[in-house]
């Protein structure tokens, strides 16, 4: 029994042995192979260009390792530019705010950065004391950010919206206040989104309350936005 046991260990050594041979032969196969065909390039081109084999694979080897290492370093430089610029690029309007409020009295700067400005005045409610010299919108303002957003103003002939107002069962007068506000009975004649507020719809403004009469192409920007009827 003892024979038996040691030929049966015997015979497994040897197995794994064998193992173990024909793996270390199979990856000196693969090695050899693989430098053969790289030898054998070098050796053509060395040939072709009266060059050193030796040296040629070595530059080559350094050559390809640097130009790697720069176009990684490259990569990484762009992205860091790219992030830098959009940082700069969405703090600059809050920034200019930041460093001077009174901006926001103007219109020009206002329509041209509205979204960015939006943005300021909700995060920073004390900013609106900016945005007009009054507590309200005014001719020299054009724009104030008042109970329910931004309000701007037009100065339209009203008898059409009027019409359609009466059509609709409203016979409140219509007149114009002392300050040049437009309105329809006791309430400011306000254009708005109708979707938002449809017609006959009670608004508060920075003027006083409104009521929804009119609409206009503004409202593809915003459905918040309020335009307010006066004469100025």
């Amino acid at each position: 029994m003892n024979f038996i046991k040691e030929e049966n260990l015997e015979s497994s050594v040897v197995r794994k042995g064998l193992v173990s041979g024909i793996l270390l032969s199979t990856l000196a196969l693969t090695v050899l192979t693989t430098s053969s065909v790289i030898g054998e390039e070098s050796k053509v081109y060395a040939k072709t260009n009266n060059a050193d084999i030796n040296i040629l694979m070595r530059v080559d080897t350094k050559n390809g390792t640097q130009e790697l290492k720069e176009k990684f370093e490259e990569q990484i430089q762009n992205i860091e530019e790219e992030s830098s610029k959009k940082q700069e690029e969405s703090k600059s309007v809050e920034e200019m705010i930041l460093e001077q409020p009174e901006l926001l009295n103007d219109v020009t700067f206002v329509q041209n950065n509205y979204n960015a400005v939006t943005q300021v005045i909700y995060s920073q409610p004390s900013y609106t004391q900016y945005v007009s010299n009054a507590n309200a919108l005014t001719a020299s303002g054009g724009v104030y950010y008042g109970p329910n957003g931004k309000e701007t103003y037009y100065n339209l002939n009203m008898s059409g919206v009027v019409d359609i107002m009466r059509g609709m069962g409203n016979n409140d007068n219509y007149w114009v206040r002392e300050d040049g506000v437009k309105m329809l009975g006791d309430y400011v004649i306000v254009a708005a989104d109708l979707n938002k507020y449809p017609r006959g719809s009670i608004v508060d403004t920075s003027l006083g309350q409104g009521i929804v009469c009119d609409t206009g192409s503004f409202t593809q920007n915003s459905d918040t936005q309020l335009d307010i009827a006066t004469d100025w």
